[in-house]
């Protein structure tokens, strides 16, 4: 007795089902490869997401450039008058590897933006982008070798007043900024993976 069942389970596909498939894919494909939307954020554009990820970067570059005028301004003498010379000197330093942070964060977000500009075929962008991406690595560079200065000078005067915990503390931060400039790049503990040099 034939019930009419079939035995597997695959479905059965005519000559007119495959060729509305084939339709479809290729409307997928040919929709990624001219607008570029599959390389980009959920529902944004590539020029969009880069702007987004440029925007970030210049933020993060200004929050860095105000930690460096904030530690120029203690070093000019105009921090707390209640701290001793160590601890301006410390806090200088501190400033400084914010700074230098900051300014990392903002090179991955150049590359990111550099990234997206590249997916949408924008080359001038995406060179720019990168360029920023060199110039902020350097000024974090700079900003930690910095730090190690002041730092070093911070535990210079902690020696002077025999504070011992601060003396050390001021030496594991000079050789914190130090490893990070030395070990192939520099590193955020919260970031946890080395920037490209």
């Amino acid at each position: 007795m034939d019930l009419g069942l079939r035995l597997n389970c695959w479905p059965v596909f005519t000559k007119a089902h495959i060729l509305k498939l084939t339709g479809i894919v290729a409307a997928v494909f040919f929709s990624c490869l001219f607008t570029k939307d599959c390389l980009a954020a959920p529902g944004l554009g590539s020029m969009q997401t880069a702007a987004q990820w440029e925007n970030v970067a210049k933020i993060r570059e200004q929050i860095a450039s105000y930690h460096e005028i904030q530690s120029r301004s203690i070093a000019n003498g105009n921090g707390s008058n209640s701290l001793d010379a160590g601890d301006l000197l410390d806090l200088v330093g501190d400033e400084l590897f914010v700074a230098a942070e900051n300014y990392q964060i903002a090179s991955q977000e150049w590359d990111k933006a550099s990234t997206a500009y590249t997916s949408a075929g924008a080359s001038a962008e995406a060179k720019n982008a990168r360029e920023n991406s060199n110039t902020a690595i350097a000024a974090a560079r700079r900003a930690l070798t910095d730090g190690i200065y002041f730092h070093m000078k911070a535990k210079d005067q902690y020696k002077i007043t025999n504070n011992l915990n601060k003396h050390i503390s001021a030496l594991d931060k000079a050789a914190r900024n130090l490893e990070l400039l030395t070990n192939g790049g520099l590193m955020s503990p919260w970031l946890g993976k080395p920037v490209s040099q």
